[in-house]
């Protein structure tokens, strides 16, 4: 971070100084009481759990500058060397702190919203962007109202790009995020069916996503799905200057051919630029294709970069594959939305296994009242596909269960779980050599789990190797 005075941060978030503290300025941001530096600046947030303003003595002594806490609070320190700024509101005061402090850099900022893929897009975008200069982007999914502004405070002026992943699950938090993070370039990689609970219809998610345009910069550039008709709606509205990537013609950055080759693909730019991605899965082809349409709307020749994307890496639970005992587990279980269910069944069904395509799905959730449709839909593809056996876990999987059976799957091919913890190890122990298991629903359902109760399976049972 670039360093900021107390005048400077108090002026941006609207602050009373309560207690001025020494001359000095501030090296950093933090929200998290054990992981105070010298010469941060802490803002004592109120989540459901935890009250920051509880920790302000612990961050005093662990070396913090000072603390932002909300008005209420009352402060009785002597300490005359730790100064407290008085908000309304500390995640507000967070937000705008950061949107002054992006005022100041000179990097480029790339936002990143959509239904589907805004993390693999961040990672690709942030490797291809790093073969041209110092590139920095947001830790995990940090893409709300504290994980936007934390990353934004990390970017230094030695950073040619900065790289940051939006979400929302209601109206009005992309346009807030966008004003925070002013990107030069924003990026929208596809709209679906999620987060319905807040938002509605895919109209509303539309809508939401569509919010990130509004802080554009004046010369920015949109980077959009051009295979996908609602981001080609927001497209025939925007006025200003645009990017679109997709498989049909009309793409500017297009996919021309695509073959499969090791866990990867083989594709071709504009008929042009032939480029391996090490990243399983059809579905993540788009992604990269956003990736080098950012690179493109940036001024590079992507034709430079048809050798980088070789050695990109996908954060864990995305499509992760390992080995554990005498099966193959497929974990993809960060999140789940309908669209990115359809593509990891697809994913599981063209794979080639000596044993049998297991799918483990959990709830997806927020899906508001279209959730038990949204739930058969998916049972219905199962029943379609080549998959042998699905496990269906938690209270709308149930639908799920139900539509595979009734679209022919039989009986004994289909397991039903209330909850991840009612998977047993014996159930774990029905697995068969060589089985593909895949592992996906929602972020609250804890997929994850399960590959915990695999891996003690078979640290128990281990499989036997025959010796001639």
């Amino acid at each position: 971070m670039e360093t900021l005075s107390l005048e400077e941060a108090a002026k941006a978030v609207l602050g009373q100084v309560v207690s001025k503290g020494r001359d000095v300025r501030i090296q950093g941001i933090s929200t998290d009481s054990r992981k105070i530096r010298t010469g941060d600046l802490f803002f004592a947030l109120k989540g459901e759990r935890h009250d920051g303003h509880q920790f302000i003595s612990q961050v005093m002594n662990a070396g913090a500058l000072g603390a932002v806490v909300s008005r209420e609070f009352i402060w009785n320190s002597e300490r005359r060397d730790f100064f407290v700024i008085r908000v309304e509101n500390t995640t507000t005061a967070l937000g705008d702190l950061a949107q002054y402090y992006r005022q100041t850099l000179k990097t480029k900022i790339i936002g990143i919203t959509g239904s589907n893929g805004k993390t693999t897009t961040k990672e690709i975008t942030w490797h291809l962007l790093s073969h041209y200069g110092p590139t920095l982007r947001s830790q995990k999914s940090f893409n709300n109202f504290i994980g936007v502004p934390l990353t934004i405070f990390e970017i230094e002026n030695k950073h040619q790009y900065g790289v940051l992943e939006m979400g929302t699950n209601a109206p009005g938090e992309i346009r807030r995020l966008s004003a925070i993070g002013a990107p030069d370039v924003a990026v929208i990689t596809n709209i679906s069916k999620t987060h319905l609970e807040g938002l509605g219809s895919v109209e509303g998610v539309m809508s939401a996503k569509g919010e990130i345009l509004e802080n554009l910069s004046k010369d920015g550039t949109f980077v959009y799905n051009r295979d996908n008709p609602w981001c080609v709606r927001i497209a025939s509205g925007f006025q200003g200057k645009s990017v679109s990537f997709g498989f049909c013609p009309q793409s500017q950055i297009r996919c021309t051919d695509m073959k499969k080759k090791d866990t990867g693909y083989m594709f071709t730019i504009n008929g042009k630029i032939e480029v391996y991605s090490p990243i399983p899965g059809e579905h993540n082809i788009h992604n990269c294709l956003a990736s080098f349409a950012v690179c493109h709307a940036l001024g590079y020749d992507i034709r430079n970069l048809k050798n980088v994307l070789a050695s990109c890496k996908l954060p864990p639970m995305r499509i992760e594959q390992q080995r554990i005992g005498n099966i193959t587990v497929i974990n993809d279980a960060y999140n789940a939305n309908p669209e990115s269910v359809k593509a990891a069944l697809n994913y599981l069904s063209q794979m080639n296994t000596g044993g049998r395509k297991v799918f483990v799905f959990g709830d997806m959730l927020e899906l508001g009242m279209e959730s038990p449709q949204l739930h058969r839909e998916i049972g219905e593809m199962i029943a379609r596909l080549d998959i042998d056996v699905v496990w269906a876990v938690g209270y709308y999987a149930q639908e799920t269960a139900r539509a595979a059976r009734l679209s022919g799957m039989s009986e004994g091919r289909i397991v039903c779980f209330k909850n991840v913890a009612d998977i047993t190890l014996s159930e774990v122990g029905n697995l068969e050599e060589n089985d593909a298991v895949l592992i996906k629903g929602s972020r609250g359902m804890h997929m994850e789990n399960i590959i915990g109760k695999m891996r003690e399976y078979f640290s128990v049972h281990l499989p036997v190797h025959n010796e001639c």
